[in-house]
C-alpha cells in the first residue's frame, strides 16, 4: 500500500510582547533594621519607566486587539475539503468548515455558549464538538449530524472527554467522570449506532492517557508530586491484570504520556529524566523496551503522527515559541515545509489526504488573516 500524503491544520497565535509587571517592594529579611516607626507608611516608591518596544516591532491599539477573532483548528474533512474549526467571530465559539481550496467559512452552528471542535467522522461529514452549559465546565462530548445534535455524555454533573476513534473508524473511546466526580472512565462507543461499553474502570486516580487505534492498550499517567510522576500500561484484553509501570526510577523525574503510534505497537512519551529538558523516548509493547527518539536542547512539547503513520509531528519550545517539525519515516528525512505566519503554533490536526498528490497547511491568525499553502510531495 503506498502511503497518502499528510495533511496538518495549524492554530497559529500572533506573537506579542507585553510590558513587564511592575517591581513589588520586598519584605526585608529579620535581621535587616526597621528604621520606619510601627504604622508609618511606606516610602514612596518612583514610577518606572514605561518599556519601549523594540525598533520596528508593529504596534496596535486595544481595539483593534479586541477585534481579533479566535480560531481553534481540529482536522479535516474525509475529502479533504474542508477544514474544521472553532471560530468566536460571533462573540462565542461556534463550529464552522474552512473551504481548504479557498473561499469564505461556513457555519455549522448557532450557539449562544461557546462550542468546540473536536473532529469529523472518519467515513462521513457527522461532527464531534465539546460544550458545557453555563460556564460549569462540565463539559458533554455531542455529536452533529447534519441539524441534529446528540449528547453522548449526558449527567448534570458529568465530564467527558473524546480520546480517539480506532483505525478503521467503526470505534470511538471517551473518558467520563459519571460513576464517580474524581474519576474518569473509559468508555468505547459505536461508531454506527452509539452504543457504548465501559472498557476501563478507574479505581486508582489514574489520569488516563491514551488508548491504541487497536483496543488492546491503554496508557495511563500517576503523578506523585507536580515534578514527579509515572506511565503505565493496562492491556484491555485481560481486564483482571493490574497497571504496569514503564517509566520506573528514583528521585524527581516527570514523565507524560504523548500517545500510541497508529501500528498501536510503539508509545511515545515524554521525560526529562536524562536532564533540564524534556525529551521524547518510544516504549516498544513487545520487547519491554524504552529508547530516546528526540532529543534537544529544548523541551519537546508534543509528538503525533499523521493516520498511516508516515509521517511523524513533532514540536520543540524554543524561547517560548513553539517550532514545528514534520519527519517522514520511510525516508528517514525532515519535510521541507512552507513558511508559516509570524505567531505561535498552538495545535496541529493531520489527516491523510485521499485525493493525494499534495500537503496542505492551513494557518489562521489576526482578525481576517488567512493563509493556505501547498506543497508537492
Amino acid at each position: 500500500m503506498v502511503p497518502r500524503p499528510l495533511a496538518l491544520l495549524l492554530a497559529v497565535m500572533p506573537a506579542c510582547s507585553s510590558r513587564p509587571p511592575a517591581a513589588v517592594p520586598t519584605t526585608p529579611p529579620p535581621s535587616a533594621a526597621v528604621t520606619e516607626p510601627i504604622g508609618s507608611a511606606p516610602p514612596p516608591v518612583a514610577p518606572s519607566a514605561p518599556a519601549r518596544p523594540a525598533p520596528g516591532t508593529k504596534q496596535y491599539d486595544a481595539a483593534t486587539l479586541f477585534k481579533n477573532i479566535g480560531v481553534i483548528a481540529a482536522g479535516f474533512s474525509r475529502d479533504g475539503s474542508r477544514a474544521l474549526v472553532a471560530m468566536n467571530s460571533s462573540g462565542v465559539y461556534n463550529l464552522y468548515a474552512i473551504p481548504t481550496a479557498g473561499g469564505e467559512p461556513v457555519r455549522l452552528t448557532t450557539s449562544t455558549e461557546s462550542q468546540y471542535a473536536v473532529r469529523y467522522f472518519p467515513a462521513d461529514d457527522r461532527v464531534l464538538y465539546t460544550q458545557d452549559r453555563g460556564g460549569n465546565e462540565l463539559n458533554h462530548l455531542y455529536v452533529l449530524d447534519g441539524q441534529e445534535v446528540r449528547d453522548l455524555t449526558p449527567g448534570d454533573k458529568t465530564k467527558a472527554t473524546f480520546l480517539r476513534f480506532s483505525r478503521d473508524g467503526a470505534w470511538f473511546w471517551v473518558t467520563t467522570n459519571e460513576r464517580d466526580p474524581k474519576l474518569f472512565d473509559v468508555y468505547r462507543y459505536a461508531a454506527k449506532d452509539y452504543q457504548r461499553e465501559l472498557v476501563f474502570t478507574n479505581k486508582g486516580s489514574w489520569a488516563v492517557g491514551d488508548v491504541s487505534r487497536d483496543g488492546r492498550w491503554l496508557a495511563l499517567g500517576k503523578p506523585r508530586t507536580n515534578a514527579d510522576s509515572d506511565i503505565f500500561l493496562v492491556d484491555l484484553n485481560k481486564p483482571k491484570a493490574a497497571p504496569k509501570v514503564i517509566t520506573a526510577h528514583k528521585g524527581d523525574i516527570q514523565n507524560n504520556v504523548y500517545g500510541f503510534a497508529p501500528s498501536s505497537k510503539v508509545l511515545w512519551y515524554g521525560t526529562d529524566g536524562q536532564g533540564e529538558f524534556t525529551q521524547a523516548w518510544s516504549y516498544d509493547l513487545a520487547a519491554g523496551k524504552a529508547r530516546a527518539e528526540i532529543t534537544s536542547s529544548w523541551d519537546v512539547a508534543f509528538v503525533g503522527f499523521s493516520e498511516n503513520g508516515r509521517y511523524r509531528v513533532s514540536a520543540t519550545n524554543e524561547d517560548a515559541k513553539t517550532v514545528l517539525r514534520v519527519f517522514d519515516t520511510t525516508t528517514s528525512k525532515d519535510v521541507a515545509l512552507p513558511e508559516l505566519p509570524n505567531g505561535d503554533v498552538t495545535g496541529t490536526a493531520r489527516q491523510a489526504d485521499p485525493n493525494g498528490g499534495r500537503e496542505r497547511f492551513v494557518a489562521r491568525f489576526g482578525r481576517r488573516s488567512r493563509r493556505q499553502c501547498q506543497v508537492q510531495q
